[in-house]
């Protein structure tokens, strides 16, 4: 017979045999443990491979790889390196101290031999040090997206470790239904394929993702100038990281590096310096004001000792809610009649004095908290001295075309947007108009011209505006304070899709937010699939039409137009699938559904 030292070692082998895990591939380890480093440098590759392959005609002669508007940027850094303004490029329409930033390597030459001599002088000539920084600034916009993202799940992770009584039948209830509604195909599915981990899927969001990438390496400046501050302001004002007790005889614990206040002062900062270089985020100042107002009425709850203030932080985290107010008004018809129907738990739509009692109780809470006026006026006096700066230096110019062109720009080439039809053929009137004008002699001035036939056509072109009026003020006041990613997502994917030019760069605007909360987004469910699938469809129904009409030279302006309508509904579609599918993360804290800001900050509290 054996010993039984003999038989322990087969044991052992059987059972690491029988249970050990299938170990990681080398080239995946690799991409999730180095994505930053990988992620900078497949782009700084490209950024150099590809414009020597395609701009001087090796391959694919007649198709050009760098952006146009990176020529217009290394013009403006050259007449700025011999004294002259930027604006001197026609057709730059940015701020003035991207031309300067460009134009440091003009101002100092390097001096040597040797390949890093060679290397260096290529990388700090004007047609790589641009692309050279909007790499790095887009690798770093990746990293943050993936260490945001960490975050979140270390955060979830932390709050599901000790769910409540209360919310222990709630997720039984949810994981049977959930297991009831798989189906055994796609569990088959997932076995026989792999599932990544949380830093590959990390990595894939934005470092691994082709569209970015193109974009930072054509010369597009977008996550130098703006996404960069963007995701910078999003870090500091999700850095309240907050655990409230459930009874008022546990003591809150928050978690921390910076005060709150002082955190509303970098952002902004931060916030300010992104409205100049690029106007479009100021559409982000209410749903950020409405977050630092949200935490510090919610800190300063939790540290009171009384059980109202604590069923307060824990409901909604406000110091007033609508039903404080509404007391005053206990004898008014109109919200008598509503508070014994419907128990006020929505947007009190037929009621006008409830609503000027709810625009009330919101101008407390954003002008009256310290740390949301601190952001807004850091915000304010940080765009208005860098813009007295470029006035100062560059003259009324720097004024009109780098922040007020872009309130009134109107552009049909390369355009996604609906009404890029439109202001072709009102373009083409214009033009007729005044040939038209000249060659007749009536003396007519061109301005004159332009002002009968110009795009706009007064009050029909600020249309667009009126739904992007809405959603800004419903995510703004009812989501952002409760989850200002997926707020500051939805609002920046409705500011694209309804503007009047679209361009492909603008996609990077709400993609880097869409990572931070694409965890609360059901992409399993019915709707989003067919969502994402009539999208892509639109996008290719749009890329084959455009090419024909500019490639092929074809007179499709007609089907272009169409196409871009296709892709207009398949946006607010996947707009309203996402909201309706929205969930929320299951955490300790009890919130509303979304749109809860508007209402009287109950549990039940609904938006019609």
């Amino acid at each position: 017979p054996k010993s039984p030292q003999s038989e322990q070692p087969s044991t052992i082998t059987m059972s690491t045999t029988k249970f050990a895990k299938p170990q990681r591939h080398f080239s995946i380890a690799l991409l999730e443990e180095h994505s930053f480093v990988i992620g900078l440098t497949v782009r700084l590759i490209l950024m150099y491979a590809l414009p020597r392959l395609m701009d001087d005609g090796l391959l694919l002669q007649g198709v050009r790889y760098t952006d146009i508007d990176y020529d217009v940027f290394t013009d403006a850094a050259e007449h700025i390196a011999h004294g002259r303004s930027p604006y001197a490029r026609h057709t730059y329409r940015y701020t003035p101290f991207l031309a300067k930033f460009l134009a440091l390597p003009l101002d100092h030459k390097l001096d040597g031999n040797g390949f890093s001599f060679h290397v260096m002088s290529s990388l700090l000539s004007t047609k790589y040090f641009g692309k050279f920084l909007f790499c790095i600034a887009d690798a770093i916009c990746g990293y943050i997206i993936a260490l945001l993202r960490r975050r979140q799940r270390a955060s979830s992770s932390s709050d599901t470790q000790q769910p409540s009584q209360t919310q222990q039948p709630l997720q039984k209830q949810q994981q049977k239904s959930k297991q009831k509604q798989q189906n055994r195909i796609l569990k088959k599915i997932q076995e026989l394929i792999p599932t990544p981990s949380a830093k590959l899927v990390d990595a894939l969001w934005w470092l691994y993702n082709p569209l970015p990438i193109n974009i930072c390496t054509r010369g597009s400046a977008e996550s130098l100038v703006v996404l960069l501050p963007v995701l910078i302001t999003v870090a500091l004002v999700n850095m309240y990281q907050k655990k409230i007790p459930l009874s008022s005889s546990q003591t809150p614990c928050f978690q921390g590096t910076l005060p709150i206040r002082l955190r509303a002062c970098l952002t902004g900062i931060l916030h300010g310096i992104a409205i100049h270089a690029k106007l479009y985020p100021v559409i982000y100042t209410v749903s950020i004001m409405a977050a630092f107002a949200r935490q510090e009425q919610q800190r300063i709850l939790t540290t009171r000792k009384s059980y109202i203030t604590s069923q307060r932080a824990r409901e909604g985290g406000w110091l007033h809610n609508l039903s404080d107010y509404l007391r005053i008004m206990e004898n008014c018809f109109c919200c008598a009649l509503s508070s014994e129907k419907n128990g006020m738990t929505g947007f009190p739509w037929k009621h006008p004095l409830s609503i000027l009692t709810l625009a009330a109780l919101w101008v407390e809470r954003l002008f009256f908290t310290l740390s949301s006026v601190l952001f807004l006026i850091l915000s304010l006096g940080t765009m208005a001295f860098l813009t007295y700066l470029s006035v100062h230096f560059y003259g009324r110019v720097a004024l009109d075309e780098g922040l007020l062109y872009h309130f009134q720009r109107v552009d049909h080439r390369h355009n996604y947007s609906i009404y890029w039809y439109w202001i072709y053929l009102a373009r083409g009137r214009a033009s007729e108009a005044l040939n038209r004008m000249t060659l007749i002699g009536t003396g007519a001035s061109e301005g004159l011209a332009k002002t009968t036939f110009s795009p706009q056509m007064g009050f029909l072109g600020h249309i667009p505006l009126i739904p992007q009026i809405i959603i800004l003020g419903f995510t703004s006041l009812g989501i952002a304070p409760y989850d200002m990613t997926l707020a500051l997502f939805c609002q920046t994917f409705a500011f694209v899709a309804f503007n009047k030019v679209t361009t492909a760069q603008y996609f990077t605007w709400y993609l880097c937010l869409l990572p931070l909360c694409a965890d609360r987004i059901q992409w399993r469910s019915k709707r989003m699939i067919l969502s994402l699938t009539f999208l892509f469809v639109s996008i290719a129904t749009w890329l084959l039409s455009a090419f024909t009409l500019e490639m092929l030279g074809w007179t499709s302006h007609r089907q272009v137009w169409l196409a871009s309508v296709l892709f207009f509904i398949a946006n607010v579609n996947l707009l309203s699938a996402i909201l309706n599918g929205y969930k929320k993360k299951k955490t300790t804290v009890l919130m509303s559904t979304p749109g809860a800001g508007w209402a009287t900050g109950r549990n039940k509290a609904k938006l019609s």
